[in-house]
């Protein structure tokens, strides 16, 4: 019987759990939350924590698993590469992931090897890091070091007052598996942020999917994307350019084989990697790929781990296709949907919360109410949409009457998902 061990078990992760089961693969998921959807698919499950690199390789051993892959989770990226290291496992070098999954040795690698990148800063202690800020000048962006999913992001302009500076530092402290956050300038982009994932092969990236990230603004959090597109709309020269910086990386930081997400911004003649990670993209990315393209990258990241020969070919978008976030502005009851017909059609729901339930505000990924898979007539239709989304879809929460917390600070004028 082959085992593959799997760590993290949220609702964009149960994709790769039920592909591996479909191909005859004994399951093993390793994840700290008991009533996370994983749960309830995967054939065998710990209440251990994917952080918790030892606590993994000890169950690893005892199961003797074949091998292990973290989906859409960059610190349980971190924790497969040190369980695979151990145990003589198809994976990437834990130096490697460490490097790409923690923000502050990443800018610090970028800027080694002569990369356009942010000046950036680490902090690990609050009050180090509001006395820096004191005497920096102009726009920065605060992030965990070492998490994902669009956590505890938020932009520290130069007009915010000392107290409102220390809530968003602490706010991304909150939310840093390793205590460590990291304050860079802020970087102004051109058009849509490069979003999407890719795939290594021996240290040469095979396949690729170049998409738009859409952002809500006004909402909560506005650093949290809303969907990603494919394809991307930014001039073929500057896609060639893109995907050359990405393989100058690839071989620079010794990835070597393995999915890739990516997050990326392009300003004139330069391309920022803004955030890499040695995993599959969450959000049902390699879904919305696979609509878009018809190239199964869970599959090859399945087999990949499991020492099956790989092959990937790289082939266009023929179906414009995207992801999309319901989330609310306001924690409350969720009272259900209301959709307007145009070009697009919802190909699949994935809900977290059931109608009637109470529901968190959309701070980030994990705070989400669900998603959509969505297929649109043209590209023209899809951005129109998502850059509209209020004008098709409506996300009704009854709002708790509470006063706003501290941590967040909602622009938005209605408890919508817009």
């Amino acid at each position: 019987m082959v085992k593959l061990m799997l760590l993290g078990g949220a609702m964009h992760q149960v994709p790769v759990i039920l592909k591996a089961k479909e191909k005859g693969i004994f399951t093993i998921l390793c994840d700290y939350l008991p009533d996370n959807p994983g749960r309830n698919v995967a054939d065998r499950y710990y209440c251990v924590s994917s952080l918790d690199r030892d606590a993994v390789l000890e169950v690893a051993r005892e199961e003797k698993i074949d091998g292990i892959l973290a989906y859409a989770s960059d610190p349980a990226a971190r924790t497969a590469a040190y369980v695979g290291e151990a145990l003589g496992l198809i994976t990437n070098p834990f130096q490697t992931v460490e490097t790409l999954t923690n923000k502050a040795k990443f800018r610090a690698f970028l800027k080694a090897n002569g990369f356009p990148t942010p000046e950036a800063y680490a902090f690990t202690e609050l009050e180090t890091a509001v006395s820096a800020l004191a005497t920096m000048r102009g726009n920065h962006v605060v992030k965990p070091a070492d998490s994902s999913g669009s956590k505890g992001i938020s932009k520290l302009l130069a007009s915010d007052p000392p107290r409102k500076i220390r809530e968003k530092l602490a706010a991304a402290f909150a939310v840093s598996p390793g205590g460590e956050i990291v304050v860079e300038q802020f970087v102004k982009r051109d058009g849509y942020q490069v979003a999407g994932d890719g795939f290594v092969l021996d240290g040469e990236l095979v396949f690729r999917c170049f998409g738009n990230s859409h952002f809500n603004t006004r909402g909560v959090n506005p650093f949290a994307p809303v969907a990603a597109s494919f394809p991307s709309v930014q001039p073929p020269n500057v896609l060639t350019n893109v995907h050359a910086t990405l393989q100058r990386m690839i071989t620079l930081v010794g990835l070597k084989n393995g999915p890739l997400n990516f997050d990326i911004f392009v300003s004139g003649d330069n391309v920022y990697l803004m955030d890499i990670g040695p995993r599959n993209g969450g959000n049902y990315i390699p879904q919305v790929i696979e609509q878009a393209t018809g190239v199964d990258m869970v599959s090859a990241t399945i087999d990949l781990a499991l020492g099956i020969p790989v092959t990937l070919e790289m082939k266009p978008v023929t179906v414009p296709s995207s992801y999309f976030i319901l989330g609310s502005q306001v924690a409350g009851r969720f009272v259900g949907l209301s959709f307007t017909p145009d070009d697009y059609e919802v190909v699949k729901s994935n809900f977290v919360y059931p109608v009637g339930a109470k529901v968190p505000r959309f701070e980030g990924a994990n705070k989400s109410l669900g998603s959509l898979v969505l297929r649109f007539t043209d590209v023209a239709s899809m951005l129109r949409l998502l850059d509209t989304p209020d004008s098709w879809v409506n996300v009704h929460v009854l709002p708790n009457r509470i006063k706003e917390g501290t941590k967040w600070k909602s622009l938005s004028p209605a408890p919508q998902a817009f």
